[in-house]
């Protein structure tokens, strides 16, 4: 999973010792001071321990910056510990320098990954959460786990990787690594669960999903019992029923959007999770009438196809990368057209699938089959859905047009290109490499197209506007606005595409011609 070279850039990085920033070095010292107050007016209770923990420690250690400062309480909740420095902080404002922040609960949130109670506030300029060491009881029908105050070694067991359960302990200012093999995991780069992965799975499949993610941004390798564990049909069945759309999209838009996102990719096609991963919607009632009321034959056979079709872009794409510098650019340079790329491309076998996305209307209730797997499978944003749907729908009318453009008019390319609304280019890239995927020699016919497009300054099609706006349009010829006046527009936009130099003179003569074909009806 983990080629040699990215093995030894982690073990590379591996620090032995923490080395903290000024901001965390006074951050720690005020916490030393409050909690030995704290200790010595109540000798006969449990000493107050305070850790930082999560992925600050991990990233410390490879020698990265972190701004996600989480400390652990073993002794109190969060927010009872954030209200006892901040009465601390009052009392000795002299000393520190510092006025205690107002301290926000954040509450119980099990969705978002919240499942206890926190208290966040802002100590030296940065964000501080607390919250207390916990353990969880996970049900089998839900990812939100019973919890209680915990153990230390409650708290690093439950975690998702053992790379991710190392703790600073403030107090001794060393680390301590509860699971037993986190720091040598850490400077393996390997990725393995604290408890038996299939169990850890099942209680929170979401744990899948982070691993995977930590794999595609660090570089490091899966255990193989631990992703042996993720391809359990048992697991695809549990992100499905126990995970949340939103929870899915998070962490695939993470994914997507990071330093590795091919590897991520891969690792959810071998694990067989693209099936379960880009489904098409989160509402059972929706699912349950296309269920009904559409034959669904067409989308049962795009998904048996994804997973080859996934397979087959990995294996590809990395050629075209390497042989188009633009691609590379852009890919290198925007996370956001890395993400609607990689799923214009994979999300291919569903061109031409609809599925009703809103039973109660009476028109326009339809919706492409990729729209809604980013849409309401993906909950990404509506331009993603728009874009990508777009791409995946017009694949067909964009090959067609890369092979016959010598024999097309300039207006039929450029209104075409216009549907993109200035995404082009990136249609342009993600249709490539589909032909190339198809057929490798097609990459020369497309670089052609794209150098024509660049030659006749249609790139910008989008942004091409009327030479005359409807408002004078309707003054010079005296008509009043009304229905024909849009289409009077689009034919203005197609002769503006075929007479690049013409004038408005011109163009109001063209229009007084056509005007009647509109206004007489």
């Amino acid at each position: 999973m983990l080629n040699r070279a990215a093995s030894t850039l982690v073990k590379r990085k591996m620090a032995t010792k923490l080395t903290l920033t000024k901001v965390e070095q006074d951050v720690c010292s005020l916490l030393k001071d409050y909690s030995h107050e704290y200790n010595q007016a109540n000798k006969f209770k449990e000493p107050l321990t305070l850790r930082i923990t999560g992925g600050w420690v991990r990233d410390k250690l490879l020698g990265l910056n972190s701004h996600d400062l989480d400390i652990a309480v073993n002794t109190m909740s969060g927010e009872q510990f954030a209200l006892g420095l901040s009465d601390f902080l009052i009392r000795n404002h002299q000393v520190y320098g510092i006025t205690p922040h107002s301290i926000h609960k954040i509450d119980r949130n099990p969705e978002r990954s919240k499942h206890l109670e926190t208290a966040t506030t802002k100590l030296f300029g940065i964000e501080v959460d607390f919250v207390n060491l916990r353990s969880e009881e996970y049900s089998t029908d839900s990812r939100i786990p019973i919890v209680e105050f915990g153990t230390p070694e409650q708290d690093a067991l439950r975690r998702d990787a053992t790379l991710n359960a190392l703790f600073y302990n403030i107090q001794c200012d060393q680390i301590e690594d509860f699971t037993g093999t986190g720091l040598e995991d850490l400077e393996r780069g390997v990725l393995r669960t604290p408890l038996p992965p299939l169990q850890t799975f099942l209680d929170d499949p979401l744990r899948v999903l982070r691993l995977i993610r930590f794999a595609s941004r660090f570089g490091f390798s899966i255990d193989p019992e631990t992703y042996e564990a993720m391809q359990d049909p048992e697991i695809n069945s549990a992100l499905e029923l126990k995970i949340s759309r939103e929870r899915v999209g998070i962490e695939i838009q993470k994914i997507l959007q990071g330093p590795s996102p091919l590897l991520g990719l891969k690792l959810i096609q071998e694990a067989g999770l693209d099936n379960v991963i880009f489904y098409w919607h989160s509402d059972p009632a929706i699912i349950a009438y296309n269920t009904e009321m559409t034959e669904m034959s067409e989308h049962n056979q795009a998904y048996a196809n994804l997973n080859k079709h996934i397979a087959l872009v990995l294996a590809k794409l990395p050629a075209v990368l390497e042989g188009l510098p633009r691609l590379t650019e852009r890919w290198n340079k925007s996370p956001a057209f890395k993400q609607d790329f990689i799923l214009s491309v994979i999300l291919a076998p569903f061109k031409g699938i609809k599925i009703i996305w809103n039973p109660q209307k009476a028109l326009k209730r339809e919706l492409s089959l990729s729209e809604s797997i980013v849409k309401d499978g993906l909950k990404l944003g509506k331009n993603d859905s728009d874009l990508i749907g777009k791409c995946v729908e017009s694949l067909s009318v964009y090959h067609r047009m890369v092979l016959e453009y010598q024999d097309m008019s300039r207006s039929d390319i450029g209104m075409i290109l216009r549907d993109y609304k200035g995404q082009w280019e990136l249609a342009h890239l993600a249709n490539l490499t589909l032909a190339y995927c198809d057929d490798e020699t097609h990459l020369e016919r497309y670089q052609l197209f794209f150098k024509f497009v660049i030659d006749q300054n249609l790139e910008n099609s989008h942004s091409l506007r009327p030479l005359i706006d409807g408002k004078t349009l309707s003054k010079q010829l005296g008509v009043k606005p009304g229905p024909w006046m849009s289409r009077v527009v689009a034919d203005m936009i197609k002769w503006q595409f075929d007479n690049p130099t013409g004038n408005e003179d011109e163009i109001m003569e063209f229009v007084r011609e056509i005007l009647p074909r509109y206004t007489s009806q």
